[in-house]
């Protein structure tokens, strides 16, 4: 491992502001798997977030004068007492990480030699196509997780948290797992004890999914004639900071956190289609989201 703590630390993230390319200087080189990670000052490529690893890293280039590396993956890493720690390896540590930075997985250097890669100045260049179409999915997962809200808020039974739009939030009390790659999402609800507890009845659900199916799609399609602006709210370009999704929908403002990618308007998404079907029991719900752009 080749580095300076130091610069590790100032190391920044700009894919929140919408960034596609920009240059930057190497600060570190490691080893990793049967490639090498490239760390650089700053950098545009959005990483598997080692806590939420729902949304697809990016991929890209980085360019060294005439030649170009390839970035086929892109994590988050983790610095402890000057160790850096890599992906879920940061989940096994007894602290937080004194920093995130995004590290960039090259599988070929081709002619370089890691250290002669310290301090040059490199072009960091994402694929748009793959950024754009993972984008529009995960905006298109949020949008579905408010119409599933509404189309279910006549199941609770008792007073729980609602959304912006003023409906009791099923994804917020539900959501177990998340999916998110180019034009589609696949999110799974669980429906165990807890939930029955504060007030949902699947079986009302199941009774009805086709039912419910139909009014998030038609509920979807809906939005998406009307248009509406999606922006990335945020406070730096720390990874670790929050960041707050927003858009407008019936006339109302709605904020979700979320530290991953979007488009910039709604209409941007020609067609969506929702299913929502039984999991791997019935205590669970998988809804899938297909996005045409």
């Amino acid at each position: 491992m080749d580095m300076n703590i130091n610069e590790l630390l100032t190391a920044e993230a700009s894919f929140m502001l919408g960034t596609l390319t920009l240059e930057s200087n190497i600060i570190g080189v490691m080893r990793y798997e049967d490639g090498i990670l490239l760390i650089t000052q700053d950098s545009p490529f959005y990483p598997k977030n080692y806590k939420w690893p729902d949304q697809l890293h990016d991929n890209g280039i980085i360019s060294i004068g005439d030649k170009e590396l390839a970035v086929t993956k892109v994590y988050t890493a983790g610095l402890f007492n000057d160790h850096l720690y890599i992906d879920q390896e940061i989940t096994k540590q007894a602290t937080s990480p004194e920093k995130i930075i995004p590290v960039h997985y090259i599988p070929d250097l081709q002619e370089f030699s890691e250290r002669d890669l310290i301090g040059k100045t490199v072009t960091l260049s994402v694929n748009y196509e793959t950024r754009y179409r993972v984008s529009a999915a995960h905006s298109m997962a949020h949008f579905m997780s408010l119409a599933l809200n509404k189309a279910t808020n006549h199941i609770w039974s008792k007073v729980y948290d609602t959304d912006d739009l003023g409906n009791y939030n099923l994804d917020k009390a539900a959501i177990y797992q998340s999916s998110i790659t180019e034009l589609k999402s696949v999110d799974i609800y669980r429906f165990g004890k807890s939930l029955k507890k504060k007030g949902f009845d699947k079986n009302i659900l199941i009774e009805n999914l086709d039912k419910i199916n139909r009014e998030v799609n038609s509920t979807l399609n809906n939005w998406l004639t009307q248009g509406a602006e999606i922006t990335v709210e945020y406070k730096s370009k720390e990874i670790s900071d929050t960041r707050l999704w927003k858009s407008t929908i019936d006339s109302t403002v709605v904020t979700i956190p979320c530290g991953g990618t979007h488009i910039n308007n709604i209409n941007e998404v020609k067609e969506v289609n929702v299913e929502i079907k039984i999991g791997e029991s019935i205590d669970f719900i998988q809804v899938i989201t297909h996005c045409r752009i």
